[in-house]
């Protein structure tokens, strides 16, 4: 099946749904999409399952059924189902200290914040001072330092602020010192959520994946938000490329080229 101007589209909508297909299609016809795909559960059964596009820049692999997809911040809601699997589990209590269950952390004036403040968002820990590298952040007791040394940047429970990057890596080291097997967030979700569900989806993807699955994402600059001041909040804009602001310290920290 194609598209406009020739886009690969593969799968299926069911009655009365139609019109999301017309949406998906106009991504590609109207909004510059390179590849992209759109599942939808209603009832118990998926009445949307599409994709369509290309999988690499160069719009020459065409986007597949079982094409992984990066999904940036909508894993926080996965690494949020591991978190409720281990409440339920009794691992932890919201309304405690995380100090309690992690010493360390107690450092730098967070001895009170607890874990409802860590996972609300409020505990001020949106940004890390110590310059992260791929390489401390694949050592979790290297990682585990860095963050329990962190200072809130403003008093815990009194602001909300969106711990864009850092709320998994203190949910994984909060997970590591109550799971009795020590488990990382990562391998904690594999095993007691995504295996019992037959559910394909990764935090932290394993080197047995195929790369010819993976969907190449086209990178954007941070002077590029600057060509969207019509529709993001320029005060935002400003803030993300000002040196120093928190917004900035909290989204480029570590520095990456491109995710």
């Amino acid at each position: 099946m194609t598209g406009p101007c020739s886009v690969p589209i593969g799968g299926v909508v069911e009655p009365g749904f139609e019109a999301v297909r017309r949406v998906f299609l106009e991504n590609f016809s109207a909004r510059g999409e390179v590849g992209a795909a759109c599942c939808v559960y209603w009832r118990g059964r998926a009445v949307v399952d599409l994709w369509g596009g290309w999988r690499d820049r160069a719009r020459r692999a065409p986007w597949e059924r079982d094409t992984l997809a990066l999904v940036f911040s909508a894993t926080k809601g996965m690494a949020s189902a591991a978190m409720a699997v281990a409440h339920a589990r009794g691992l932890f209590e919201l309304d405690e200290p995380v100090a309690r269950s992690w010493p360390d952390f107690a450092q730098g004036g967070k001895a009170r914040v607890t874990v409802r403040q860590l996972m609300d968002h409020q505990a001020g820990l949106a940004a890390v001072r110590t310059r992260l590298t791929p390489g401390l952040l694949a050592d979790p007791e290297s990682l585990g330092r860095a963050l329990a040394c962190e200072r809130p940047c403003w008093d815990p429970g009194a602001r909300h602020g969106y711990h864009g990057l850092t709320l998994g890596w203190y949910q994984s080291e909060l997970l590591r010192r109550v799971d009795p097997r020590g488990r990382t967030l990562g391998r904690y979700f594999a095993e007691e959520v995504a295996a019992p569900l037959g559910a394909e989806f990764y935090i932290g993807l394993p080197g047995a994946i195929d790369p010819d699955r993976l969907a190449a994402i086209v990178p954007f600059r941070p002077w590029h938000l600057l060509l969207h001041m019509n529709t993001l909040p320029a005060r935002a804009v400003l803030a993300a490329l000002t040196p120093g602001s928190l917004t900035r310290r909290s989204f480029f920290n570590p520095r990456l080229r491109t995710p």
